[in-house]
Formats: structure tokens, sequence, C-alpha cells
């Protein structure tokens, strides 16, 4: 993970001089690789928020509003298609390649077991909130809806909330970083800094606990039919 977010990085240092705007290309891009991380299924690895916070420290930068509002909408666009290509497609393409060991490696095919046996339907946007922003639970919540029967109309639009949420509060704190103009060795140290204490945290089993309590029915409640 942190070297990806490395090489994503240097990348970006590479397309985007310090004092020139992005260009189409390099916000087309940007675009599709939002749109393969979230709509790819086993594409997981791609660093989409620290790729999000990067991108948007160049157009802190720049000092440009104008920036900051086309790489929202770029990204929040992204996040919505892929997680509709998932919800329509995620369900088959994993029955296809479930006994493919990499496959179920990248899929935590157990927490997606226990999300479907116990998942508390009152609690649907706080589900599907929090799995655009924590990578473990990202990757099951739109193989969960379908699983689940939610109708895709209720599951798209509570998406673009999430997407749009994601989208702002990630190029917010890219964007306030590079907006601050610290050095470039400063401000990768802080976003990996950042992401690893995340990333430590997320798999601690504490916190995995909390997120299924959070999202699963407690042992004395009665679901609602």
């Amino acid at each position: 993970m942190v070297l990806s977010f490395v090489a994503v990085s240097d990348w970006l240092t590479h397309i985007s001089a310090a004092d020139a705007n992005f260009s189409i290309i390099e916000l087309s891009i940007l675009f599709l690789l939002i749109l393969v991380e979230t709509g790819g299924i086993v594409t997981g690895f791609i660093p989409a928020d620290a790729l999000v916070m990067t991108a948007a420290g160049f157009a802190g930068r720049h000092h440009s509003l104008v920036e900051f509002a086309i790489l929202v909408v770029i990204f929040a666009v992204a996040s919505i298609i892929g997680d509709s290509i998932n919800y329509w497609l995620g369900a088959w393409v994993i029955k296809q390649l479930s006994k493919i060991k990499w496959v179920a490696k990248h899929m935590d095919g157990e927490l997606s077991e226990q999300i479907a046996k116990n998942f508390n339907r009152k609690r649907w946007l706080l589900f599907i909130i929090l799995g655009r922003f924590i990578p473990f639970v990202r990757t099951v919540v739109p193989l969960s809806a379908h699983r689940l029967k939610l109708a895709f109309h209720s599951y798209f639009k509570m998406s673009v909330i999430a997407s749009i949420l994601w989208a702002m509060t990630m190029v917010t704190i890219g964007y306030y970083f590079g907006h601050l103009e610290l050095p470039k060795a400063v401000t990768i140290s802080v976003v990996v800094g950042a992401i690893v204490f995340a990333i430590v945290v997320i798999r601690s089993v504490r916190f995995r606990r909390s997120i299924l309590n959070l999202i699963t029915n407690p042992t004395k409640e009665v679901e609602e039919k």
C-alpha cells in the first residue's frame, strides 16, 4: 500500500508542475484510476484515498478552487459509476472466480458472510458510507447490496451521497496540505504516516468488530421483517 502510494505520488509529480493546472488527459487518467479501483472488484490494491489526496494537494499548490471543484466532481462520478458496475457485475464475477485464491484473498469472504447473515437493514446508508471510506468494507458493499436484494435505485441514491462525501473529504484534506505549500518530502511523509496509521488501526481486530457492530443486528434485537 505504502509503496503503491509512493509510486502514484511520483507519477503525479512527473505529470504536474507546481505552476501548471492538470490537463484534460491527466484528469482523464485520474478518473479512470478511481473508476478501476472502485469498479474492478479485486483492484483494491490501487491506493485510491492517497491518489485523491495527492492530486488535490497539487490543486492546493495551484491555489485553484476551480481545479478543486473539478477534482471533487471527477472522483465522485468515478466512484458512483464504479459502485454501479460492482452492483450489477460483482456477484456474477465473484461466482465465476470464487475458486481462485487470489480473488478470495482480496474479497474478504468471511466478512461478507458475517454481514449477509446478520445485517441490520435499517443501516444501509451507514454501511454504504463506511464502505466508501474504509477499504475492507468498501470491497463487500456492492456485493452485499446485490446479495441482500437492496433495490438498485435505493443503492444508487445512497452511493451518490457516500461518493460525494468521500470525494469532498479527501479532496479537501489534500487541498489543505497543498495550499500550505509544505516541502514535497514533508507533505508525502505526513500523508504516508497517516495512511500507515490508518492501516494499522483498520487491521486491528477491535476496529473490525466495532464496524461489524455498527452494521449488524445486536443479539437481542429482532429485525423488522
